[in-house]
């Protein structure tokens, strides 16, 4: 029996952005998961954070359980990446629990001691920011080991909002009504969705993990019978996005863009959604110069720095002041210029056009530019050469987005190595700033995407001798995410002395889950 994704699944997922799924598992597994959990959190007061399926290790037999595997394979590729991003979302009951609010309202109180955001939100990414994609790159997978009817609070979302953006006014509100434990939603990593008040006497869990793709796809990954785009019978959202749902189709399916009867450009960076979306990916090659002028024309806005909130004495803090959600630099998450996605969509033909961008001064112009370039995916010799040389940019925000180019080229990637390698292993006290109030910097951020990109060049040409030695060394990097993907590229490497290197490290830092706090029975 396969269990991979059907067509209309993955129609659904394009259009709506979700899939709810249950695990093929025992049921007692759920009420297992879901006692190790609540005792984890309140016998043993554990902020488990990204530990937590390591405190509780039967959480892999739900992502490895073949229905979810087969959904994630159908919809990032048979060598999808478990991030090392976890949360538990705890929702704790209110005082008052007369009070009902519409399933759309925006911030309904939560329970003290919650952790769980109730107003509408697009995620960031973790540690610090990357770009925001239409194309399944990254997905989040929301568990509920539990029952939770309701009054309990299920996370909502708003279905085909993954393709905003920002948050808008709702639509396509989702708030599940029945949420039986084992529940599993698979989501795109920028839909707009928020928790819900829990009415209830009890606390509700929920386990967030987030998955990612590593390489461009060639064929599709599901089990593909029709490779003719079908608006899907069950579409939630208020509006239609055919163009968007069309490119996103064929870029899973490894086919080159369809070119477009061509796009009235004043919809760019519209607030209504769906305009902007017909606008991006109605733009044909007639379009390149001035979609490329328009990305050329934002030098000096300055939008490669960020802007910062100030606390209540006007101080400046290491967080984003994001009201109105501009499009610029910040360690959340950053939407680039409409041009950007358009001239990606276009393709390869708007390759030639991305590259004379890439040689501005502006770092926000070369950034918009980059960004185009991964999504666009071929790996030219003259694309190769322009990213690597990005790769020596004196700001970080450019050297993150260049290796975030890079990871998903599938190509050979020998001529960017020496520069990977220097960012991973050498320090750059320019890069030493606190960029968020939990203290990650910069350079952390560069060296979990350079990492990242180690990972998708093993499934590629790339020398992977040469990928070892890098990765080796970069095993007690002070971010833990870094030796995470780290190990994981040595394992898929799987030559005696990667496998080896990884197995001491994991040996190393084994974690006996027995021993509870003040229980200990062995």
């Amino acid at each position: 029996m396969s269990y991979l994704l059907n067509d209309d699944q993955v129609h659904d997922f394009i259009a709506n952005g979700f899939l709810r799924l249950e695990p093929d598992v025992a049921e007692t597994l759920h009420n297992k998961i879901a006692r190790d959990i609540e005792f984890a959190i309140e016998k043993e007061n554990g902020s488990y954070g990204n530990n937590i399926v390591s405190r509780v290790p039967a959480l892999w037999d739900i992502i490895r359980s073949r229905r979810i595997d087969g959904a994630l394979t159908s919809l990032l590729g048979p060598n999808y990446y478990v991030h090392p991003h976890r949360a538990i979302h705890i929702n704790r009951p209110v005082e008052d629990k007369t009070t009902i609010y519409p399933d759309d309202f925006d911030g309904p109180p939560m329970g003290k001691g919650s952790m769980a955001g109730s107003g509408w939100h697009q995620d960031a990414q973790s540690p610090l920011s990357r770009a925001r994609h239409h194309v399944p790159k990254f997905l989040i997978g929301f568990y509920f080991p539990h029952d939770a009817p309701p009054e309990m609070g299920p996370t909502r979302i708003q279905a085909g909002s993954h393709l905003f953006a920002q948050p808008v006014e709702p639509s396509g509100v989702i708030a599940p009504k029945d949420v039986k434990a084992g529940t599993f939603f698979l989501v795109h990593f920028d839909m707009v969705h928020a928790g819900f008040t829990n009415r209830s006497d009890f606390t509700r869990y929920m386990v967030k993990f987030v998955f990612t793709r590593v390489e461009t796809p060639k064929e599709p990954s599901w089990n593909c019978q029709n490779r003719n785009w079908k608006n899907p019978d069950r579409t939630i959202t208020n509006y239609t996005a055919e163009p968007a749902w069309k490119y996103i189709w064929n870029w899973m399916l490894g086919c080159s863009p369809i070119n477009q009867q061509g796009a009235d450009l004043i919809a760019l960076n519209s607030l209504n959604q769906a305009e902007r979306l017909e606008s991006i990916y109605s733009c044909n090659l007639d379009q390149i110069s001035v979609l490329a002028e328009q990305i050329s024309a934002l030098a000096g806005s300055g939008n490669h720095n960020r802007r910062l909130a100030k606390d209540a004495d006007g101080n400046t803090i290491p967080r984003d002041d994001s009201r109105g959600y501009p499009r610029r630099w910040n360690e959340r998450a950053i939407v680039y210029d409409d041009a950007a996605y358009a001239l990606a969509a276009i393709g390869e033909g708007a390759i030639p056009a991305l590259l004379k961008l890439t040689k501005e001064e502006d770092p926000w112009v070369i950034m918009n530019a980059t960004f185009a370039l991964g999504e666009i995916g071929q790996s030219s010799e003259g694309v190769i050469t322009a990213l690597t040389q990005l790769l020596d940019h004196p700001l970080q925000q450019v050297v993150r987005q260049t290796l975030d180019a890079l990871a998903l080229m599938n190509c050979d990637l020998e001529m960017a190595l020496p520069k990977i390698e220097h960012l991973l292993t050498q320090s750059n006290p320019e890069w030493q700033t606190k960029e968020v109030q939990r203290g990650w910097t910069g350079e952390d951020q560069v060296r979990l995407n350079a990492a990242f990109t180690l990972l998708s060049a093993v499934e590629g040409p790339t020398n992977n001798l040469a990928i070892e030695d890098i990765l080796t060394q970069i095993l007690d990097d002070r971010n833990g995410y870094v030796p995470a993907v780290a190990t994981e590229a040595l394992a898929r490497i799987g030559s005696v002395s990667a496998s080896q290197t990884a197995l001491r490290y994991l040996q190393e830092r084994r974690w006996d889950d027995t021993l509870r706090s003040w229980e200990k029975p062995f």
